[in-house]
């Protein structure tokens, strides 16, 4: 199957791939705060979407994304491989049924980051 073989810093760190793919992308992002223009996150990520199944639905699924840093190289090799990185979350593209896109761990460290901002702006309040 065609997959993505990706090395950040010399260093393999994941064969993204799926027999059912209909998409499958990379994605290399910078994001700045717009308050803040100094402040900025670079991450990596691999995801996609299958194919339509018999049922006439298609899943999501993605491998787990890298924050990176200015000097960072990141090598992207589209290569054949017979044995793939399985996805770190698959699930359910469909308007019947509403899979969660998030892991449990995931879904427990967006909590505590909302948990961080809320205390921070409630901290002081008297």
């Amino acid at each position: 199957m065609i997959a993505f073989k990706i090395s950040i810093n010399g260093k393999v760190i994941q064969i993204a791939g799926q027999e059912d793919w209909a998409v499958l992308a990379t994605h290399i992002d910078a994001i700045r705060d717009k308050q803040n223009l100094d402040d900025f996150t670079l991450r990596y990520s691999v995801g996609g979407l299958t194919l339509e199944n018999d049922e006439k639905y298609c899943h999501h699924y993605r491998w787990e994304s890298r924050d990176l840093k200015i000097g960072d190289q990141v090598q992207l090799e589209i290569v054949e491989a017979d044995s793939i990185d399985q996805p770190k979350k698959r699930y359910r593209s469909d308007h019947k049924v509403q899979e969660d896109p998030f892991t449990d761990e995931e879904a427990k460290d967006l909590r505590y980051q909302d948990y961080l901002e809320l205390k921070k702006e409630f901290e002081n309040v008297t």
